[in-house]
């Protein structure tokens, strides 16, 4: 009797161990947070986007305040004509040990695009930002193990960009 119990047990812990060791990945819905955030800063709407970002910061000195202006300083071409939203990714930064979500503003038609990059631990909250050439995220996605496509971008396709 007791072996049968060892062995049931035993087999229900290993039915279980692959949903345990299931790699977790990022949801449309962390990518959408994102991308609609970006939209509402590029129409000026700052509260709503800080609303839809959520930031739990990492540092002790970022504010909501700090953000809105390193938008201002490092992404000075965003505005509402030419947002994008298709094109996101999401890939592992073994330097900082966090997940990089990268949207580009615009189309990503060249190197110099720029790209509004928030940081996650945890596919639920974000804990940074930064901006970066899209250069420097094609080296970080070529770079990393782990990389998640929202929508890939593909040279020549349409993208559609916010009204």
């Amino acid at each position: 009797m007791l072996k049968r119990i060892g062995a049931l047990a035993l087999c229900l812990m290993l039915a279980a161990a692959p949903l345990a060791l299931a790699e977790k990945i990022p949801s449309d819905q962390f990518f959408l947070r994102a991308k609609d955030a970006l939209t509402l800063l590029a129409q000026g709407q700052s509260r709503e986007a800080l609303e839809k970002l959520a930031f739990v910061y990492a540092l002790p000195e970022a504010s909501d305040e700090a953000f809105l202006q390193f938008v201002k300083d490092y992404l000075p071409a965003l505005n509402a004509q030419t947002v994008q939203r298709e094109v996101a990714v999401c890939y592992w930064e073994a330097l900082s040990s966090q997940w990089l979500l990268a949207i580009p503003i615009s189309e990503p038609t060249g190197d110099d695009v720029m790209a509004l990059v928030l940081m996650s631990s945890d596919f639920e909250t974000f804990t940074g930002y930064a901006a970066l050439s899209w250069a420097e995220v094609s080296e970080g996605t070529a770079a990393s193990e782990y990389v998640w496509w929202n929508v890939e971008y593909e040279p020549g396709a349409r993208a559609l960009y916010a009204d």
